[in-house]
């Protein structure tokens, strides 16, 4: 799979981003991984996905401060492959998708299952995990106080 971003990812939009094989960006492009920010547990298994692909010191980095990082330095992690301008994005994931497609599709299938492995398996493994810790969270005066302050375009004020 081939993702092209060219607006924003965010949350659970990131989430989905990360299950593709490839992201094509552009500069403009916005990535959050905002959950933290917001009062509770990255969910999408992004407490998996985002650490595999760009390494737990960058993941972690994202995850507990939500911030919000354009095309450029999600390229420089590693979050994207590829930054392009905004109008080119779809062209440029549709044509990487086409010379993927040119490949024999049973040795592309075997190959992405070989470097794959358990993914999949461990993204379903990071969700049971999410859903968990944020059915508890979600009655929390975190998440209130999170969710208000993101409506409100402020930082968050939350008390222990």
């Amino acid at each position: 799979m081939v993702a092209a971003i060219e607006g924003a990812a965010i949350g659970g939009g990131l989430g989905v981003a990360l299950t593709a094989d490839f992201r094509i960006t552009c500069p403009e492009a916005k990535f959050s991984a905002n959950f933290n920010r917001l009062g509770f547990h990255p969910g999408f298994g992004l407490s998996f996905t985002l650490p595999h692909l760009i390494g737990k010191q960058h993941a972690a980095k994202l995850l507990y401060t939500g911030a919000r990082i354009g095309g450029e330095q999600a390229l420089r992690i590693g979050l994207v492959d590829e930054v392009v301008a905004q109008n080119e994005v779809r062209t440029h994931a549709l044509a990487l998708a086409q010379e993927i497609a040119i490949s024999s599709p049973r040795a592309v299938q075997a190959t992405r299952t070989t470097l794959r492995g358990d993914f999949m398996d461990r993204v379903r493994l990071a969700v049971v995990r999410e859903s968990e810790v944020q059915a508890v969270q979600m009655n929390t005066t975190d998440l209130l106080e999170g969710v208000n302050a993101a409506k409100e375009r402020r930082n968050p004020n939350f008390e222990d």
